[in-house]
C-alpha cells in the first residue's frame, strides 16, 4: 500500500480513488481521520462496484510524490477540509460533503458570497439573455455566480459575470486535466485566469451521468441562494434546486411561457412554492440582502 505520513497526503489519494464521497467512508473520516480510512480500504474486501474500483485505483498508486508531480504539471491544486481555503458552506453537505477540491483558478473566491445560477442545456434566447443579465448585474454588486460550465443557460451565466469584470466559479463533473464541454475550451481558459475552477473528481477522470447529478450538490451548497432560470420538467437544474432546498437555502426561479417546455420545470417549482418567483435584479436583492441593504 502507498506510504502516507500526514492526513493531507491520505485526503489527496482518497479523493484520487474515489467516485463520490459516499456516507460510510465520510463517517468512518470524520472519526478516525484519513490515514485510518486509505488503511480500511486497503484492507476491506469490497462489497460493490464503486469499492472495487475505489481499491484497485488505491493499488495502483505507488508513491504520493507521483500525484503532486501529476498536479504541478497540469497546474491543478487540491484542498481539503482542513485547509484554511475550504468554504464552511460545504458544511451543510454533512455526510455528502466531498472529500476535497481540485482546483484552477483563485481559490479565495471560495470564501466570497456566491449565487448560483442554473438551467437547462437546451436554453433559449430569453433564458440566456436573463441568465447573462442577471450574472453581469450580480457579479458588478460583487457576488460570484456559481455554475457548471455546460451548453445554455451556465454558459450565459459565466458570460454575464465575465462581462461585467466580476467573478465565476464552475463546478466541473470531471476531472480539471480535460474540461467539459471541449467547446467551452475559451470560456474555461478565461475563468481559470480570473476566476476559479473546481473538481471533487482527480486529474484524468471522464465525466458520466452521475457525476453530473452528483456536482450539483456542491454548485447549490457554494452558494447562499440559486437562480434556476430555465429548466423543462426532467431537469439536472432541478436537481440542484432540490439540494438547495434540502440545505434550507433559497431557490428562486425564473417564470416563463405556460407553452415552453424550457419552462415546465421553473414554473412547477414556482407553483409548488419551492421557489420565489423573480423577474428583475431588484426582486433578487430584495430576498438575498438584508433589510435597508439593498442598493
Amino acid at each position: 500500500m502507498i506510504k502516507l505520513k500526514t492526513e493531507a497526503d491520505a485526503h489527496l489519494v482518497l479523493s484520487w480513488i474515489s467516485d463520490i464521497s459516499d456516507q460510510k467512508t465520510n463517517e468512518f473520516l470524520s472519526q478516525n481521520g484519513s490515514i485510518a480510512t486509505i488503511a480500511q480500504i486497503s484492507g476491506k474486501k469490497p462489497e460493490n462496484n464503486a469499492e472495487k474500483r475505489r481499491l484497485a485505483r488505491l493499488s495502483a498508486l505507488n508513491h504520493i510524490d507521483y500525484l503532486k508531480e501529476l498536479l504541478a504539471k497540469e497546474t491543478i491544486n487540491y484542498i481539503s477540509p482542513q485547509d484554511p481555503q475550504w468554504p464552511n458552506q460545504l458544511i451543510d453537505l454533512g455526510s455528502n460533503s466531498p472529500f476535497g477540491l481540485f482546483t484552477k483558478g483563485d481559490e479565495t473566491l471560495l470564501l466570497n458570497e456566491s449565487i448560483s445560477i442554473v438551467g437547462t442545456r437546451k436554453s433559449t434566447v430569453y433564458g440566456n439573455t436573463i441568465a447573462a443579465e442577471f450574472a453581469f448585474d450580480l457579479a458588478t454588486i460583487g457576488f460570484n455566480i456559481v455554475s457548471g460550465g455546460a451548453i445554455g443557460i451556465d454558459t450565459s451565466s459565466h458570460h454575464g459575470a465575465l462581462n461585467a469584470q466580476g467573478k465565476t466559479i464552475c463546478v466541473q463533473a470531471n476531472g480539471l486535466s480535460k474540461l467539459y464541454p471541449s467547446k467551452n475550451d475559451f470560456l474555461f481558459q478565461k475563468i481559470s485566469n480570473v476566476g476559479l475552477i473546481i473538481s471533487e473528481y482527480p486529474p484524468g477522470r471522464n465525466p458520466v451521468k452521475n457525476y453530473f447529478l452528483d456536482r450539483n450538490r456542491i454548485i447549490a451548497a457554494l452558494s447562499k441562494s440559486t437562480i434556476v432560470v430555465e429548466a423543462a420538467e426532467i431537469s439536472g437544474a432541478l436537481s440542484t434546486a432540490r439540494h438547495a432546498l434540502r440545505m434550507q437555502r433559497l431557490v428562486m426561479a425564473v417564470p416563463g411561457s405556460i407553452n415552453a417546455l424550457t419552462s415546465e420545470g421553473t414554473n412547477a417549482l414556482i407553483r409548488n412554492r419551492e421557489a420565489e418567483s423573480v423577474a428583475n435584479l431588484e426582486q433578487i436583492l430584495e430576498l438575498v440582502l438584508p433589510l435597508g441593504q439593498i442598493p
